[in-house]
């Protein structure tokens, strides 16, 4: 039997953490919950209900831009005031490797941490050991071997990571989704021995990427995050293979917040619906007005 704190391997195709305060495998189903839905970025308890009202299957709570400088987690006064405000989980940032703030926002009560490159990086060579915590973890990446590598610290989702700035480019985080699609494909056509090579190549440990090569996916919840501004772009990350999406805040600079965030999440649910994308995509000229206003908000093609 393997000793208490021991990371065990998927025995029945899930990896197995064996503290019993802390099964991996339960955060695993907790982020499971959240597929086919659509997790929103908000900075207000009005946003939260606006995103709960339209359908969303979480918030993820961020401060206001109001200057620049280093960015950290959001006020612990705002994640409570949220929390009590809506029925939905709610989801907090920590900056990379500041395990402080993730005890912090576990004590809260957060339902969901990410450890995220959107803040300032608090250690730029360690991410924080997430298997230390009862709370789930969402970490970003951009290729399968930073997934794994996520994976592996104790991170039960991913998220595939696009452009960071609010300015409405998928082109970023279609990129990344691709990159780990086709690695996946690659691996699934590889014969057994060619896993170890492959395995050091991507820089992953090599009992995970077994376990995708058997899965034929990654081993836990993949959601898209950055650029995803219409219900065309939304379908798009779906069909391309995502069990969800994040929305940024900057959805709700649109002139009507609610029609663009139920059209979204309407799009991730039927996203092999061309019918039900017209309906989603129809009328929303006006809500798109505000995220397209200079060049530099505008997809370069």
């Amino acid at each position: 039997m393997a000793e208490d704190g021991a990371v065990t391997v998927y025995n029945t195709n899930a990896i197995t953490d064996t503290k019993k305060n802390n099964p991996f495998s339960i955060k695993v189903g907790l982020a499971q919950m959240l597929r086919g839905g659509a997790i929103l970025e908000v900075t207000n308890i009005d946003q939260a209900k606006v995103a709960e009202d339209a359908g969303a299957c979480s918030v993820i709570v961020s401060e206001p831009v109001i200057h620049r400088g280093i960015s950290r987690m959001a006020d612990p006064s705002l994640l409570k005031e949220i929390k009590r405000a809506v029925s939905i989980p709610v989801m907090a940032r920590s900056r990379v490797g500041h395990f402080v703030e993730a005890q912090i926002l576990e004590a809260i009560g957060v339902d969901y941490i990410d450890e995220s490159e959107a803040l300032a990086l608090a250690d730029e060579d360690n991410f924080i050991n997430k298997h230390n915590f009862r709370t789930p973890f969402l970490c970003g990446c951009r290729n399968l071997g930073e997934a794994l590598s996520r994976i592996r610290e104790g991170a039960a989702m991913v998220r595939t990571q696009g452009e960071l700035t609010g300015s409405g480019n998928v082109s970023e985080t279609v990129r990344s989704l691709r990159s780990i699609m086709g690695e996946i494909r690659v691996l699934n056509n590889m014969d057994e021995d060619e896993v170890f090579a492959f395995s050091k190549k991507i820089a992953a440990p090599y009992d995970l990427v077994a376990q995708t090569k058997q899965m034929g996916r990654l081993p836990v919840v993949q959601f898209a995050a950055g650029g995803i501004v219409t219900p065309a772009d939304a379908a798009l990350m779906m069909q391309l293979g995502c069990d969800g999406v994040f929305v940024g805040s900057e959805i709700f600079n649109s002139s009507d917040p609610y029609k663009r965030v139920r059209g979204i999440i309407q799009a991730v649910r039927h996203y092999n619906d061309p019918h039900v994308l017209v309906e989603t995509s129809t009328g929303l000229a006006d809500a798109m007005a505000g995220l397209n206003l200079n060049e530099d908000r505008i997809e370069q093609f």
